[in-house]
């Protein structure tokens, strides 16, 4: 083989490589779509994972370390633990009792004083999401005068009211409010 045959060979094999190229890319767009696409999954799996780390401690109605009870059964748990109810009135689009949640309710001490004196129930109200809330649940806001959320109310297991606070002021007066009522309540 000379030079000459050596160089036409060279320039068919690339003629040929073109070709082979064209035929796998015709519009060339392809290569331009794989980095859009990765870019766009990473930055999906980003946000993923930023979401999961922010809603740590977030799990379902309840969220926290306490052991919440339904409040349909509250009050016979109540009559038979003699411990007073402790009733979170809270709400899915509420600022605040996210708070409650992730500072209060998922605070081990919180959770253990909670858990040893009280009934815990979470009563959630849907007004905003459902246009009404179901009457059990109104006539409850009724009685403890619900205006505000969160509010908890410890009420006795006869229904009577021992203690009533609204708002979420920190997790120092959270306590406060828990050991003052379990107090006044005589539940030790």
């Amino acid at each position: 083989m000379d030079r000459t045959e050596n160089a036409e060979m060279r320039t068919a094999d690339t003629a040929a490589g073109a070709r082979r190229e064209e035929q796998r890319s015709p519009s060339g767009s392809q290569s331009k779509l794989s980095p859009i696409l990765l870019w766009v999954l990473l930055a999906a799996a980003l946000f993923r994972i930023v979401t999961t780390v922010t809603d740590k401690g977030q799990d379902g109605p309840g969220a926290g370390l306490v052991k919440w009870t339904a409040p349909e059964t509250a009050v016979a748990a109540a009559r038979s633990s003699g411990k007073p109810i402790l009733y979170d009135f809270t709400a899915e689009w509420c600022a605040p009792c996210k708070m409650l949640d992730r500072d209060g309710w998922a605070d081990a001490r919180v959770a253990a004083l909670v858990n040893e004196s009280f009934v815990p129930a979470r009563v959630v109200d849907r007004s905003r999401e459902d246009g009404k809330n179901a009457p059990w649940i109104d006539e409850l806001q009724q009685r403890y005068r619900v205006n505000a959320f969160p509010t908890l109310v410890i009420a006795a297991p006869d229904g009577r009211e021992i203690a009533i606070a609204q708002g979420f002021n920190g997790k120092a007066k959270l306590i406060t409010f828990l050991e003052g009522a379990r107090a006044g309540s005589g539940s030790r």
